[in-house]
């Protein structure tokens, strides 16, 4: 007997079919299973591997044992007399048929009845009425909502830029809307596969509606499940399975139809011109917008590197290759080449010109979006320099979306360059409102309020944030800065400092070359300078050569008086900075700035007057407040060295205290200016309220 005719006879094949098609229900099965529980998609994989670990067992069982009438036998020991292999084969086949008949049934229950809504929405929206008009939770609360990280049940981690792209998408749509509160995408992203209860998630995100649901890809077929819980009775609002052709008209109107059902529950029905803005579709192409979300996903990873802009590029080149019509993703190549020329691994006249060229194209294509009129405005503002216009089109941004925590943000740094530091902290606080876990925006508010000399609303924030967040080294790194400027507090300011490990981040690389010199731990202030961390924030994210750590270097052992070893330093930093290209007004006169410092430092006060006037005319305070104002202070030292101290006192007496002027703590700790200490003018002015 051959061995194919063995396996029939031993019904090996029959095992292995209704293993399959078993195996195939019960993942069916699991899948809804876990949906609905909320599992993580770690169960539904072991599952799927006990199943493929199980085939191969059971068909070598099927081959090595034989059901008899005295019970499981192996196969060997059976007289094939009195085999009952055939009467085995034939149940086995009324059990494939029976578990056949189940399938199809599935299949039925599915294509007519799995799309229909969970909950009757007439129901619902007015029960909700009734719940919002008599709930506890303050209203404000209750008109806030997060859009939890939606699940992806593809079981492909290929797929989760589509997931997270719809969440994403979804967001976008929800901020277009007045009377909502949406938690943004920042916040909302640390609690995917959280196991945190949903009461928890509200209370921490100061909400009273959670949305939560999946996605599925399967071949051409899409299924999105979604569900809108009122946290304070723990009741589903709204609830829906969609399961639609993938096509983008179908994607679009259930991303739509999710936005409509949130916002009548929460605030009423939508305006016709909402519901206009919820059918607009970007593009028509299925490819382009893929590529285009790919694109975000990049763009949306935490480091800030130019490798992920680079690969996004990319991606949002292939979108506008596809779809020429695709608005947004001219917006995102535009808002790349700005990152290559604002992070300055490309700042050549081609990467400038493509910039334009993208944003003038998606202006053309959709002049009153606000995803295109941020691109626009970021391309004012890293490009041009130009924060007045930037400012102006964020405006109008806002107004399009006024829930969207990005644009927020974006307007108040254009404030801030603009010298509007109380307007940018309130940017700041509404953005923080909608993105509450976003502690980069936190550390911006902060550095506002240092800006801003403002003290006690630095400290308070910090203080805040650090007790829940404390390793938010930016966060730290500042608040080191507001002890030492604002109380002249170098033991807090040490200890905290101490807590902190070095890494390349501005904030602290400019604290802990600061700290060591008001100390005057000069040995301490020396070392720093050969951290691998500070040389590298120099010479690889900065300038490309180390002229900045040379200065840095020089300047501690010009203070000691040792103008020897000072002398050769300063003098290579001066020529490196001399070598530096022409990469705009800021750079530029940082760089004179610098140079003029290092001049200053070797005694040279004549070519230090003159480097230091010609970064003042670079960059001046009107052009740009923050960059402007440390080149204008720093002038004021040059001038106090050269000579010139009438004139020096007069503008240290203007600008002490101001919204970035002197700190008056900094000028009285600080060793730069212990050759103004013999004028008791000058020391009458920084001496700190109530003395040392």
């Amino acid at each position: 007997m051959s061995l194919f005719d063995e396996l029939k006879r031993r019904n090996v094949f029959r095992v292995g079919i209704a293993y399959l098609i078993v195996a195939w229900l019960l993942m069916q099965v699991a899948d809804v299973m876990i949906e609905n529980i909320g599992a993580p998609d770690w169960v539904f994989k072991a599952i799927l591997l006990v199943l493929a670990i199980g085939f191969p067992l059971v068909l070598l069982f099927a081959w090595a044992f034989e059901m008899t009438p005295e019970g499981l036998k192996r196969e060997k020991d059976v007289d094939r007399s009195q085999s009952i292999t055939a009467k085995t084969g034939r149940k086995l086949d009324f059990t494939i048929i029976a578990v056949l008949a189940v399938a199809l049934g599935y299949f039925i229950w599915e294509a007519r009845f799995a799309g229909a809504p969970a909950l009757d929405a007439a129901t619902t929206e007015d029960s909700a009425a009734g719940r919002a008009a008599d709930g506890a939770a303050p209203a404000a609360a209750r008109a806030a909502i997060a859009v939890l990280p939606f699940a992806n049940r593809s079981r492909l981690e290929d797929d989760l830029f589509f997931t997270d792209g719809i969440h994403d998408d979804l967001l976008t749509q929800l901020a277009k809307l007045e009377g909502l509160k949406v938690i943004s995408r920042t916040s909302v992203m640390e609690y995917r596969d959280t196991t945190k209860k949903i009461p928890e998630i509200a209370a921490e995100l100061g909400v009273g509606k959670i949305l939560e649901g999946g996605v599925q890809r399967a071949g051409n077929r899409i299924r999105i499940n979604a569900q809108l819980i009122d946290v304070e009775t723990d009741e589903h609002l709204w609830a829906e399975t969609f399961d639609r052709e993938m096509t983008l008209d179908n994607l679009f109107d259930i991303q739509s139809e999710i936005t409509r059902q949130i916002v009548t529950a929460i605030r009423g029905e939508l305006s016709e011109q909402e519901l206009d803005s919820l059918t607009e579709r970007p593009t028509d192409s299925l490819p382009a917008w893929e590529a285009y979300l790919k694109a975000k996903a990049a763009t949306l990873r935490p480091d800030y590197t130019m490798e992920k802009y680079l690969e996004a590029e990319d991606w949002a080149q292939r979108a506008v290759n596809i779809d020429p019509g695709f608005a947004e993703a001219w917006a995102m190549l535009a808002e790349v080449h700005g990152q290559a020329v604002w992070m300055g691994w490309d700042n050549t006249p081609h990467r400038r010109t493509d910039a334009q060229l993208a944003k003038d194209r998606a202006v053309a294509l959709k002049p009153d979006s606000a995803v295109v009129m941020n691109a626009q405005a970021d391309y004012f503002y890293r490009i041009e320099h130009d924060y007045a216009r930037a400012l102006s089109i964020l405006q109008a941004a806002n107004a399009q979306a006024p829930g969207d925590a990005r644009i927020l943000f974006y307007l108040a740094v254009t404030q801030r360059r603009l010298g509007q530091l109380n307007e940018a902290a309130l940017s700041m606080q509404r953005s923080i409102e909608l993105d509450p876990a976003n502690l980069f925006t936190v550390s911006q508010l902060a550095d506002t309020y240092l800006w801003l000399q403002a003290w006690d609303e630095l400290e308070q924030l910090a203080d805040t944030w650090l007790a829940r967040a404390p390793d938010a080294r930016d966060l730290k790194a500042t608040r080191v800065r507001g002890a030492i400027r604002g109380h002249g507090d170098l033991e807090l300011a040490r200890r905290l400092l101490d807590e902190l490990d070095p890494w390349t981040g501005n904030a602290y690389v400019n604290v802990a070359l600061e700290l060591p010199l008001l100390e005057r731990d000069w040995d301490r202030a020396l070392q720093v300078t050969y951290l691998p961390e500070v040389i590298e924030f120099h010479t690889e994210r900065l300038t490309g050569n180390d002229a900045y750590v040379l200065l840095a270097r020089g300047t501690v052992h010009a203070l000691q008086g040792e103008h020897g070893l000072a002398e050769p330093i300063l003098l290579k930093a001066v020529n490196q900075f001399g070598q530096f290209p022409d990469t705009g007004p800021i750079n530029e006169a940082f760089n004179l700035s610098a140079m003029a410092t290092a001049y200053a430092h070797l005694g040279d006060m004549d070519q230090a007057l003159a480097r230091s006037t010609e970064a003042t005319r670079t960059l001046t305070p009107e052009m740009d407040f923050l960059f402007g104002s440390n080149v204008a202070n720093r002038h004021t030292w040059i001038m106090a060295r050269a000579g010139q101290r009438d004139e020096a006192l007069a503008r240290l007496s203007t600008g002490l205290g101001q919204p970035a002027g002197y700190a008056r703590w900094t000028l009285a700790l600080d060793p730069e200016w212990d050759f103004f200490r013999d004028d008791e003018r000058f020391n009458a002015l920084v001496e700190p309220e109530g003395g040392r």
